[in-house]
């Protein structure tokens, strides 16, 4: 009896069995481990500008080794279309909330709160997750660039304070975060792609004493490109470098304050 209960006992389920179909279908396209390679170096007869052309189409066919490789996500094809097929159910009222619970929340982050992460970290401080990669090192407009410290959201920064512990995972700097954030949406907006998904977990405001509207990236009205409110546009001239009581800090030198009669301007990148 035993012999026969354990025949019959239930298989082990499959670990693609409990993949959605949606992902099961993408899997398929995960490149492996070969790489491909393609190149227009020996082929004679080409002009510049046609090797160019070339070049820039088989850029696009060729096949990274690792995603490690990759220097955001959206040089990555599968989690480029991870973040296209995302869903999005911002504007649906008749949502539960246990539906979306666990949803992405965007946190406002002012410009007072931004600049006390604009510095070099202190003892029980971290520093940026890129280290030697990191964006404070990139400035066009100083010679002394430093790494900058990680950069807490306000939900992060309560803890910080209440119970003295970092988050698990070290976080990038402030000014990476508007790099990689400024670098998905003019990727978006130049190839004309959409997506569902949120490209910034924070969003700024403008408003006189914060920051001028038309140097904030915008939510677009002819596509979906992970912004449903202003967040300010990385640029590395608009910042500068001073010391302050011996620490070095990054000023943002080159952001606007609007004043309370012209701050309503309108941004290009918003058309």
């Amino acid at each position: 009896m035993s012999t026969s209960s354990s025949c019959r006992a239930a298989r082990p389920r499959a670990p693609s069995e409990d993949i959605p179909e949606l992902l099961r279908d993408l899997l398929k396209e995960v490149p492996a481990n070969s790489q491909t390679i393609l190149s227009v170096n020996h082929v004679e007869g080409l002009t510049n500008s046609q090797k160019k052309a070339e070049e820039k189409f088989l850029a696009n066919k060729n096949v990274r080794e690792q995603l490690s490789s990759a220097e955001n996500s959206f040089d990555y094809q599968y989690l480029r279309k991870l973040l296209k097929q995302a869903p999005c159910d911002a504007f649906y009222l008749g949502r539960r909330a246990r539906d979306v619970k666990d949803r992405p929340k965007v946190e406002v982050s002012n410009r007072c709160y931004e600049e006390q992460f604009l510095r070099e970290p202190k003892q029980n401080e971290r520093p940026c997750a890129k280290g030697s990669a990191c964006e404070g090192l990139r400035l066009t407009n100083s010679d002394e660039g430093f790494i900058l410290r990680e950069y807490l959201l306000p939900s992060m920064y309560k803890v910080f304070l209440e119970k003295k512990t970092l988050p698990q995972f070290p976080q990038l700097c402030l000014l990476c975060r508007r790099a990689e954030c400024s670098r998905l949406y003019v990727a978006m907006r130049s190839d004309d792609d959409s997506t569902g998904a949120l490209i910034s977990d924070i969003r700024n405001i403008a408003a006189p004493g914060e920051y001028s509207l038309d140097q904030c990236l915008l939510p677009c009205m002819s596509q979906k490109v992970g912004l449903f409110d202003p967040i300010v546009h990385h640029c590395r001239k608009l910042y500068s470098v001073a010391r302050i009581s011996g620490i070095r800090y990054v000023l943002q030198s080159g952001y606007d304050k609007p004043s309370s009669a012209h701050f309503l301007t309108q941004s290009p990148l918003s058309k």
